[in-house]
């Protein structure tokens, strides 16, 4: 796989910005011998064009520079199979002898070819920075009068709460381990968490994954947490007399409290459960996430002086309007903690339980036993803890009934795997019609084999029973897991708070309810979501209840001051073009009735490898020099080695799809 350039050349200008500005010198300009216009010799005769158009000579990083600076939007990028096809390296340019022409359309960088050092394309003008030209007239760089962001890496787009990774990953490769530790931590509280159990949306959009595999920014991230140090945190500048109350210490209602708090705020979090943590703590097993690591984040974020209640539930402890009376903005928070039902004849059976009950029940330590076969209904990671959480607990066998197929599963393709690993079967293309049993309990449950039609809905596959294919399993235990919802039951009577078809509270773009100071985020709005949407809604929450406070123009922009990193420059990047394995991902150890965390961690050698893959999006388009390591193009000089076949992919499905995804950076003006 890789990035093939393209360029559109009844366009092209022949103006060399392209090669100019590529961050790792995979353009050069072709040098054409047929007569020039840029100007006359001394004897009147016309000398040889110095460059045509634009060639691509080496292997492209996909950041699409090129696009957005083409000043006639004939540049586009496309993932290929294979190797991407390479022009031969044109060469120095022939400068003419004559005297130089009035006119030169080009910059005195664009006249020399592939330097090292990579300067402004427009001199001393002004200082460079990539914009978009969306409007026709806006041809020339001088001419953008839009203050757009700067471009930044598609991992961090894909971040709902926004984590600069391609900078901590930049930063572990560099043995910095305290201060990649703080970069993971200035948009997400809980960034230990996270380096555990994130679904790692980053990994999916990571550039390097159109080369040869994704970066291992999860993996990365928990290296990190567990090699760096945090720096402490800053006192805020302003106490303020407001208090703000937050329903819910789950990962949005703690994330909120965490940057109400670093604004100066008074919070209280009203926590129902006897532990914090929300479905962090009661919902994932402590093999996949250890309890020091939650406790750990949470004692930071009281350690703020967040004051936290346990056991402390709204509508049996108190009231709206309890809180409304003592806090002048409220979050609600309470996360999708319905379990959903089969739907299907016999769901009422005892022995069919909600699988996040169990989970509960597990986490708390209530050590519930299972005897005989388990059937686990679902596909996602609720499904994937149940059913490695039975076996944990006594289960002579699990069955995993999803209706289908692996493409499909929200679970992560190591939970499936890990599962399959430790002996729990996994019947995929398989809907659940029936649960036969009595009073007494469960018996069996019928299923029916299913098959793609071809159609897709909501991006997902339709699939439809086939006739005939009914078959059934014995069960004594059946954990459904076919998803969760919201739980309305919290709001009292008349609220004049909408909810939705869902249940799930109504909340317009800042999080804000239609009752007056009343804001709701998280699961509670969106439905289930993963633990990252969660912080990146809380930190949207705190943003919004500041505005409404403080009379803030933009409150998220006022918590990233307060939160961010300082940036230092970064003059000289090396960036590896060369196809390299990912780091390999060990099965977790399965010890039987053990939930003792067995998953390794990196160590520093490899977690330096690794994190050298990275094409450093978030820094390659400001570096004024990108030197290219290895791989093929401008840098394999004579002698250099042949090239490099590319490794096989992993083999997860996850990993395989982002990695073969023919994602298109397109030039253009729509």
């Amino acid at each position: 796989m890789g990035y093939r350039i393209q360029i559109e050349n009844t366009g092209c200008l022949n103006c060399g910005v392209c090669m100019d500005v590529c961050p790792v010198q995979a353009l050069d300009m072709s040098r054409p011998q047929r007569p020039g216009v840029e100007g006359a010799g001394v004897f009147g005769k016309p000398f040889n064009w110095m460059m045509e158009y634009p060639v691509q000579v080496g292997e492209c990083i996909g950041c699409g520079i090129c696009v957005r600076e083409c000043p006639t939007h004939v540049v586009n990028l496309d993932s290929v199979a294979g190797l991407t096809p390479l022009a031969a390296r044109q060469g120095p340019v022939s400068r003419p002898v004559e005297p130089t022409p009035k006119w030169q359309p080009l910059s005195e960088v664009t006249r020399e070819s592939l330097k090292p050092a990579r300067v402004s394309p427009w001199g001393t003008l002004f200082q460079w920075r990539t914009s978009e030209r969306p409007q026709d007239w806006q041809v020339w760089r001088s001419m953008v009068t839009d203050s757009r962001r700067d471009p930044i890496a598609p991992c961090q787009e894909a971040c709902p709460a926004g984590t600069d990774a391609g900078r901590y990953v930049g930063l572990i490769a560099q043995g910095r381990y305290d201060e990649a530790y703080a970069v993971a931590a200035e948009v997400n509280p809980f960034p230990s968490v996270c380096g555990w159990i994130c679904t790692a949306p980053c990994e999916t959009a990571c550039r390097r994954g159109t080369l040869d595999e994704p970066i291992a920014i999860r993996r990365l991230k928990r290296f990190a947490t567990e090699r760096g140090k945090l720096p402490p945190v800053t006192p805020p500048k302003t106490r303020r007399k407001a208090k703000v109350a937050i329903v819910g210490g789950g990962p949005a209602g703690m994330s909120a409290a965490y940057y109400l708090a670093r604004l100066g705020y008074g919070v209280t979090v009203f926590e129902a459960m006897p532990v914090p943590g929300g479905m962090m703590a009661i919902g994932i097993p402590e093999y996949r996430l250890p309890r020091t690591i939650i406790r750990e984040e949470i004692a930071r974020i009281v350690g703020l002086g967040v004051e936290l209640k346990l056991d402390s539930a709204m509508g049996r402890d108190f009231t709206l309007a309890d809180l409304e009376a003592k806090y002048e903005a409220i979050f609600l928070a309470t996360g999708a903690s319905r379990s959903r039902r089969l739907g299907v004849p016999g769901d009422g059976v005892p022995g069919v339980v909600p699988a996040t009950l169990f989970l509960k029940q597990v986490n708390l330590g209530e050590e519930p036993v299972l005897k005989g076969a388990v059937v686990v209904v679902g596909g996602g990671s609720t499904a994937m803890d149940a059913a490695r959480s039975a076996l944990r607990s006594g289960a002579s066998s699990v069955t995993v009934l999803y209706r289908r197929g692996r493409a499909e599963m929200p679970a992560q393709a190591e939970e499936v795997e890990a599962a399959e690993h430790e002996g729990i079967k996994v019947l995929l293309e398989a809907a659940v019609t029936e649960v036969k049993g009595s009073d007494k309990g469960v018996a069996s449950v019928t299923y029916v084999s299913q098959r793609p039609t071809g159609g897709f809905e909501g991006g997902r596959a339709v699939y439809e029973p086939i006739p005939g294919s009914d078959r059934a399993i014995d069960a004594a235990t059946i954990l459904v897991a076919v998803g969760e919802e919201p739980d309305p039951s919290i709001l009292p009577e008349g609220a004049g708070i909408e909810t939705s078809g869902f249940s799930g509270i109504v909340a317009d773009a800042g999080l804000a309810t239609s009752r007056k100071g009343v804001f709701a985020g998280g699961d509670v709005v969106s439905g289930a979501k993963t633990i990252i949407h969660a912080v990146g809604a809380g930190r949207r929450a705190a943003g919004s209840i500041h505005e409404y406070l403080s009379g803030s123009r933009n409150g998220e922009a006022e918590i990233m001051a307060t939160v961010r990193v300082a940036k230092g420059p970064e003059p000289v990047l090396t960036v590896d073009l060369a196809a390299r394995p990912r780091v390999g991902m060990e099965l977790p150890a399965y010890e039987p009735g053990s939930f003792a965390a067995t998953q390794p961690s990196l160590e520093p050698a490899t977690a330096k490898a690794e994190a050298s893959r990275c094409f450093r999006c978030d820094a390659v388009y400001r570096c004024e020099q990108v030197h290219v390591q290895s791989g093929r193009g401008p840098r394999d000089g004579p002698g250099a080695p042949a090239n490099q076949p590319v490794p096989a992919l992993s083999g997860r499905p996850n990993l395989a799809e982002s990695a073969s995804d023919p994602r298109s950076i397109t030039g253009g003006r729509d």
